[in-house]
């Protein structure tokens, strides 16, 4: 059975911040085109697995309950989060257990391990790791989170013999307020990787994108109305990224705060844009994935209502 659910934006998100200067505004180039449109459908043929995008990676050992290793080709070739505690009890994610350490092995086989204070935890599930500057080493991004301030984006590198913290957001500035990391990856179209997160998703729900440069995250544009998690669930890849406008910058899918939108954002010369809204017949609570269907990118989606969709352009 088919359905079709179409909402597409008309106008730019005016809440728009920047570090270097003021906020702009332009109208973004009508997505999709005249004549075509994102339809909505049922996936009944078993084609997609119930958990829509399995997680493969292989167990920390020692490491959270469910915790998994980050690998990467870099100078950093694995990191896990270790050292449960709970000295946090927030239980965003579903448990009190968050971890107490940050651990990592070199290209050449050598563990190092960042240890947070007692006033901290990781309250975070997988690191992430990327070349955030383009320099030919690794990055490892996290969830920090201060026991009376929230949480944190932070960001960790080697640096000759040492496993340094080498970039932090602001503290949200609450105990028990959380943010979780979308997606990073090359969205301005600057040739280096942003990092997207969601600041309080099951609040306000406010969307940023940061840079980082010389040291420091950078914030680049935001926007209130988006959540990519369910409060009490382990699952925190609720986004993801592809090219579905062809314009060679990464677009952000991502729900809204309700979650029975998909929405698609970018950002262009710190401008934030929607480039479009697909109503859905209920709330998006798992992983969202991707598929090829005719030579173009579907969005594949499990929601509430215990069935699998895809989202796509026709």
């Amino acid at each position: 059975m088919k359905a079709t659910w179409i909402s597409l934006a008309t106008s730019l998100i005016t809440a728009c911040m920047t570090v270097a200067s003021p906020a702009q505004t332009t109208t973004p180039q009508p997505f999709p085109p005249p004549g075509v449109e994102w339809v909505v459908e049922e996936i009944t043929d078993g084609s997609v697995p119930p958990e829509i995008v399995p997680d493969n990676r292989p167990l920390a050992r020692n490491g959270l309950p469910d915790g998994r290793v980050a690998t990467s080709k870099g100078d950093i070739a694995k990191a896990w989060y270790s050292e449960p505690t709970t000295r946090y009890r927030h239980g965003v994610l579903g448990d009190a257990v968050e971890a107490g350490a940050l651990k990592v092995v070199n290209d050449r086989g050598e563990t190092y391990t960042y240890r947070l204070p007692s006033s901290e935890v990781f309250e975070d599930i997988t690191p992430r790791l990327a070349d955030l500057d383009n320099d030919g080493r690794t990055e490892v991004i996290t969830i920090l989170s201060s026991v009376t301030q929230g949480a944190s984006v932070a960001v960790f590198k080697l640096n000759g013999n040492a496993f340094i913290k080498v970039g932090q957001s602001r503290f949200i500035g609450q105990r028990n307020r959380w943010l979780n990391i979308a997606e990073t990856g090359r969205i301005t179209g600057s040739g280096r990787p942003e990092i997207a997160i969601v600041t309080t998703p099951h609040l306000t729900g406010v969307l940023r994108f940061y840079s980082y440069r010389n040291g420091d995250l950078q914030l680049l544009a935001s926007a209130e109305g988006y959540s990519n998690h369910v409060n009490g669930s382990r699952e925190l890849r609720l986004s993801k990224l592809a090219d579905v406008d062809g314009d060679g910058r990464d677009d952000l899918a991502i729900p809204s705060l309700q979650r029975n939108e998909l929405v698609i954002v970018g950002v262009s010369d710190s401008q934030f844009a929607v480039r479009s809204r697909v109503r859905l017949p209920a709330r998006i609570n798992r992983a969202i994935g991707t598929r090829e269907v005719s030579g173009r990118t579907e969005f594949v989606l499990g929601l509430d209502n215990g069935k699998i969709y895809s989202v796509g352009l026709k």
